[in-house]
């Protein structure tokens, strides 16, 4: 698959391709099928995870945002992502599957609402990755404060690296 031409075509707002790489990684590794994505923008992401697992789920509010992911799974040919369109909190909140894998990448102030309601949706061995955890921390205060009064096995890294700028990547395994 030519993920170049998304990539040359991508916008400030698309996941850093070290952390797109790094959950593949994780996928492959790990033999993990089911993702779930919350902020599906482009489908920049989606396009990404769907070479390495067998179903993908993204969650997408904004209609030119559905629309334009809409265009580029069509665009290559991408048949095993699906777009939910609508409210995230509204959409986790009445999900009733498992995942092995999700990944967060929407409004960051609901990040803690958001954990909350995707850690019954989590097949045990499974991982959750949230984006945009030191370039937006001011933002996630909540979010933190869950996972340290949590018994979450997490890590934060140093992934997302966009020029001079690390967007940040936390890992949380169950």
């Amino acid at each position: 698959m030519d993920f170049e031409v998304l990539e040359a075509n991508r916008h400030q707002m698309n996941v850093a391709i070290d952390s797109i790489e790094y959950m593949k990684e994780i996928i492959i590794k790990n033999n993990l099928k089911n993702v779930l994505e919350i902020g599906c923008f482009n489908g920049f992401s989606a396009i990404h995870f769907s070479s390495v697992a067998k179903q993908v789920k993204t969650i997408e509010i904004d209609s030119r945002s559905i629309q334009e992911a809409k265009k580029n799974l069509s665009k290559f040919n991408i048949k095993n992502v699906e777009i939910l369109e609508g409210d995230a909190l509204d959409i986790l909140a009445e999900l009733n599957e498992k995942f092995d894998l999700v990944f967060i990448d929407a409004m960051k102030k609901e990040y803690s609402k958001y954990l909350t309601l995707v850690l019954p949706l989590l097949n045990e061995g499974g991982f959750i990755f949230a984006d945009n955890t030191i370039s937006h921390k001011d933002k996630m205060d909540d979010f933190f404060e869950y996972l340290q009064n949590s018994n979450l096995d997490w890590r934060e890294t140093n992934l997302g690296k966009k020029n001079e700028h690390v967007a940040g990547l936390v890992e949380i395994r169950i």
